[in-house]
């Protein structure tokens, strides 16, 4: 058991199609959470997206209630175990995103909690997350370090640029990206088990932290400051899509060479960005794993105006899209 010394927000957007995989989250969670002795001390914030503003609901599949019903179950497991559980619903015409929950989440609770937890449906925290969290701020406070980001280390990533926040037991791994590779359990697309995300993990007798001065940072089990976030830190409002990416920017613009990144080298997440059941009861689209150049033709749109979007705010030139501008490429 823990007795945590700081305050958790832990906050998850999930959407429609991610349903089935979901109940996995959800036992990563009870992995996560099960050890915690002062469950006062953390909070659970879940917003489940039926939005069809992008992707439509295969109603011959499913029901709205049978999607309702799905995620309330979670919400229940985790209430059972006696922690709070913000849960909303974001409904089939609204304009309402990953990028807009995350903004929200850091916004609404930076001034509640000592760290913002960002949780992603396809994704589990180590089961130690919260005692390398603990770890770490003895020694932030000490240092008087107070703005900074905490990443999990992950398993073999694309180019050699990631290979500060792969796992110590990867790095010698190379990443292979083809077809097959959401099927090899050594590199971070693929799946692997709560069980055997526990086993490598036991293997970390100290908690190995190293740290980089410049962003590089992957959404999933992403710890942040809330001291970062008191600074001005956040997703700007003018990106759509492309959350972890603006995080970044927005970590360079504000803070510049005193930006800090912890990253716990031997304590492992899971991100299994092609899970088989990634996308599912999606209209018009046979596509489980997620490829995005198997998504539905809307989405694409949707992905173009929020690639533009950052550019224009690195660039600082030209006029941000908005949802209305993906209204009407559509219409």
């Amino acid at each position: 058991m823990i007795k945590l010394k700081n305050k958790y927000v832990i906050g998850t957007h999930v959407m429609f199609f991610e349903i089935e995989m979901y109940k996995d989250f959800v036992k990563g969670l009870v992995n996560l959470l099960e050890d915690v002795e002062n469950k006062e001390n953390v909070c659970i914030d879940l917003c489940f997206n039926i939005s069809e503003q992008i992707e439509k609901i295969d109603y011959d599949k499913i029901s709205e209630v049978d999607l309702l019903q799905k995620f309330n179950d979670g919400v229940h497991i985790i209430e059972d175990l006696g922690f709070k559980v913000n849960a909303k619903i974001v409904g089939k015409d609204v304009f309402y995103f990953h990028a807009d929950y995350r903004r929200d989440l850091n916004y609404n609770y930076c001034k509640k909690v000592d760290y913002v937890m960002w949780g992603e449906t396809d994704s589990f925290f180590p089961r130690e997350a919260f005692h390398v969290i603990e770890t770490l701020s003895e020694y932030t406070t000490k240092e008087n370090i107070h703005k900074y980001l905490l990443s999990f280390s992950d398993r073999k990533m694309w180019d050699s640029s990631w290979d500060p926040l792969v796992h110590k037991d990867y790095e010698h791994l190379e990443f292979i990206d083809d077809d097959e590779g959401h099927l090899n359990p050594n590199q971070a697309k693929s799946q692997l088990s709560i069980e055997k995300m526990n086993e490598i993990n036991a293997k970390a007798k100290e908690f190995e932290f190293t740290y980089i001065n410049k962003p590089k940072i992957s959404g999933a089990c992403l710890v942040l400051s809330a001291d970062l976030i008191k600074s001005g830190v956040n997703i700007p409002s003018c990106l759509i899509y492309n959350d972890d990416e603006g995080l970044s920017i927005m970590c360079e613009k504000l803070l510049g060479n005193q930006f800090i990144q912890f990253i716990c080298k031997n304590v492992l997440h899971v991100h299994a960005r092609r899970h088989p059941q990634k996308r599912c009861y999606v209209a018009n689209e046979n596509n489980p794993n997620a490829f995005i150049n198997q998504k539905v033709d809307t989405f694409q749109k949707f992905l173009q105006l929020s690639k533009a979007n950052v550019q224009r705010l690195i660039t600082g030139k030209d006029k941000f899209y908005e949802y209305d501008d993906f209204e009407k490429e559509l219409q």
